[in-house]
């Protein structure tokens, strides 16, 4: 009965040749999207003929491999064959990206499908076959033509909207800061110039263009193991190897005698072909404007390109920062030079987006070294005044700075560096001494990784795997750059032009409402009157402070460790403490050492709600401060700053897609909370703030929740 249906239904000979003629014909359209996205850097039509030509190499050669196995599995029992096969795809499947066979099957499947229908239909007579065949050979291609329309539905669309909170403001939102909009127009006229070698092969601002001509610089010492075809097609391509890198850069400038603080900014890993550097144009027409030297460094011939990229250049990013800090240092002091006696070399700024992000913070740490502590043969010879660093969206690994300002920025939504690495490097800046520093964090719900540059766009991953990205929560590219305006322009306001004014919207974002776009804000702030009570990284001792003295007692904790803090993949390298609570009897006390109280008269701590439940609501607890002489008083956090829950995303359109490339929903981000002591005494005027002894965290207004905190401290 069974074999009769089958004989009756079974695809024939033109069916095979539909299915094949569709399957080579989706090869096609994938070979076209390969080549397009391959970004060689020769160019679209070289891309395209290279991907191509290995294809009419590679797919006869795998079409025989094939065949032959299959021929060979004849010979064999079926059921060995079965197992031999299965263990072939057991051994393969930790290597291969699961996913990118599935989707590809998938496809394979549907097209193949939908060309043996056609060809039934066309060429197989259907008009005679049995009622099952008919039946199964429209249903199925109805199938598959439906599959293709919702497949290219669901590629070209932007996604979908994601449920969020937006957290209320708490008892009374603080002020507007009365300065001026720090991304509004200065008042002076802006001047732009390019300077470099002024030989570029691919660029003519480079070339014959450059108003400044400059020497180049070896960097080969630092590629002491980059030869071969790689190096000799770089050096082919650029025009140059890696003994004779140019300083070439876009700068904006203002009009007028100075001299201006200077502003150094590089770009990150983009392709080298779509030139990186013209993407930070908004914020050097603004900065010139309110009185900044912007420069834009081109590093595009370190990005990857032709098929690979140069091994462990990130030292190098770092270091050509300082190699152009080095031209505008002689520039400055050169009469000849139209920048003569023009550039405030005492406050200098670099900035960094993406993996320039942490050739910034590199490059602020090289200066104050004479070695390259990778290889001391390399000799470093700087010592700039280099007042601030700013990361946006930063790549890569954190570096121990000392006493320099520091501003991050990430997006939630950041589908490139989906952890927030920035705020690891935050941990990193220790102040000492007698200096006047800080370091903000700010975390943007809608942003991304691509839009903080105008040339990289919206969809942070290229190719067919930034189809599948979930576009809609994207804030707009002007909404972006607006934040990164605002946050840039005062951050660079306060430290290099001593605008203190400013400083108050990186203690609290709320501050510069009126200038951000709506979404949602974490901010997280410290500076270098801060003593920290606890950090949580002294020792093992769950019950000692950081500070000499102090003690730490909990009651009645669901949970009570300190330990790592998490990314979404891996950790910050860092001590928190999880505290966790189900009860309205739970506490968490730090027993102060006398004399303490005269460190501060602000209550700082770093705080990140960690509990994951359906319950979105904010997270508050009681905060009561304890004297010497025994006066308790006590108020809601509420007061002070409103908690929020996790932030989760979906960087992708498929749920299963984001486990396997981003892992977590979400990551702890910090919030601070500032609290003033004389808040506690406007409440009893016998609570003597100086006489401070205890600081007890009452878990008594949320019936249940999980936090993280990072730091305790007092600050002036």
């Amino acid at each position: 009965m069974l074999v009769d249906v089958w004989r009756s239904v079974k695809p024939v000979h033109e069916a095979h040749q539909g299915a094949l003629w569709a399957a080579l014909g989706a090869s096609f359209v994938a070979l076209v999207v390969g080549g397009l996205n391959l970004k060689s850097g020769f160019g679209v039509w070289v891309d395209l003929c290279v991907v191509f030509v290995a294809a009419a190499i590679g797919l006869p050669v795998v079409a025989i491999v094939v065949g032959l196995v299959l021929t060979l599995l004849r010979k064999i029992p079926r059921l060995a064959a079965g197992v031999i096969v299965a263990v072939v795809v057991l051994l393969a499947l930790p290597w291969l990206n699961a996913w990118g066979y599935l989707v590809g099957s998938a496809v394979i499947l549907i097209e193949c499908t939908l060309g043996a229908s056609v060809a039934t239909v066309l060429l197989g007579g259907l008009r005679y076959a049995a009622l099952g065949k008919k039946a199964l050979t429209l249903v199925a291609g109805g199938l598959a033509l439906f599959a293709n329309l919702w497949l290219l539905v669901f590629l070209r669309s932007d996604g979908f909207d994601e449920k969020w909170l937006r957290v209320p403001a708490g008892a009374s939102l603080p002020a507007q800061l009365s300065a001026t909009d720090p991304s509004a127009k200065g008042s002076y006229a802006v001047e732009k110039l390019f300077y470099g070698h002024g030989d570029d092969l691919r660029r003519r601002e480079y070339g014959a263009g450059v108003a400044m001509r400059t020497k180049t610089v070896d960097a080969s010492p630092f590629f002491p193991d980059f030869g071969g075809w790689k190096a000799k097609l770089r050096k082919r391509y650029w025009g140059f190897g890696m003994d004779h890198l140019p300083l070439n850069a876009r700068v904006w400038y203002p009009r007028g005698d100075g001299p201006f603080p200077l502003v150094l900014m590089v770009h990150g890993n983009h392709e080298m072909s779509e030139f990186s550097d013209p993407g930070y144009a908004y914020l050097g027409e603004l900065l010139a404007s309110r009185g900044f030297t912007f420069v834009s460094i081109d590093e595009n011939f370190l990005n990857i390109g032709l098929l690979h990229e140069p091994p462990d250049e990130r030292p190098v990013r770092a270091w050509l920062m300082l190699e152009h800090l080095k031209l505008w240092e002689q520039w400055n002091a050169n009469p000849g030079n139209p920048f003569y006696g023009k550039i405030d070399t005492a406050n200098v700024a670099l900035i960094g987006h993406s993996r320039g992000g942490e050739a910034a913070a590199t490059a602020a740490l090289f200066n104050k070294l004479a070695y390259d502590p990778d290889d001391a043969s390399i000799r470093f010879q700087h010592g700039y005044s280099i007042k601030a660093v700013v990361a946006i969206a930063p790549a890569g690994e954190s570096r121990v700075l000392n006493d320099v300002n520091y501003l991050t920025i990430q997006g939630a939504h950041d589908a490139d560096v989906s952890s927030f690495l920035g705020s690891g490097q935050w941990d990193h800046v220790r102040f000492g001494g007698d200096v006047d520093c800080f370091k903000s964090e700010l975390y943007v719900y809608g942003a991304n990784h691509g839009q903080f540059n105008t040339v990289w766009g919206r969809t942070d991953t290229r190719g067919p795997r930034g189809w599948f990205l979930n576009l809609r929560p994207l804030l707009s590219g002007a909404d972006q750059r607006k934040i990164a305006k605002v946050y840039v322009a005062a951050f660079l306001e306060a430290t290099l032009h001593g605008r203190n004014e400013y400083r108050q919207m990186f203690r609290d974002y709320r501050q510069a409402r009126e200038w951000l776009p709506k979404t949602e804000y974490v901010d997280r702030y410290l500076d270098s009157t801060n003593t920290v009570i606890s950090d949580f990284s002294e020792d093992a001792d769950l019950t000692t402070t950081t500070l000499p003295g102090g003690t730490i007692d909990g009651r009645n904790l669901s949970e009570w460790h300190e330990g790592k803090i998490p990314f979404r993949n891996g950790d910050r390298g860092y001590n928190g403490v999880f505290l966790g609570w189900n009860g309205a009897s739970a506490s968490y006390a730090l027993n102060l050492p006398p004399g303490i109280a005269e460190a501060g008269d602000l209550l700082t701590m770093s705080i990140a709600v960690t509990a994951d439940g359906e319950d979105e609501s904010p997270t508050d607890f009681t905060v009561a401060l304890k004297s010497e002489d025994g006066v308790e008083v006590r108020l809601p956090l509420s007061g002070f700053r409103m908690l929020r829950p996790p932030m989760p995303v979906r960087f992708t359109k498929v749920e299963y897609l984001d486990r396997l490339l981003y892992k977590e929903p979400s990551e702890p981000v910090f919030q601070s909370v500032e609290i003033p002591l004389r808040e506690f005494a406007a409440v009893d005027r016998r609570f003597d703030a100086k006489k401070l002894r205890s600081v007890r965290l009452i878990f008594d207004r949320t019936p249940a929740s999980e936090l993280l905190i990072s730091q305790i401290g007092l600050e002036r």
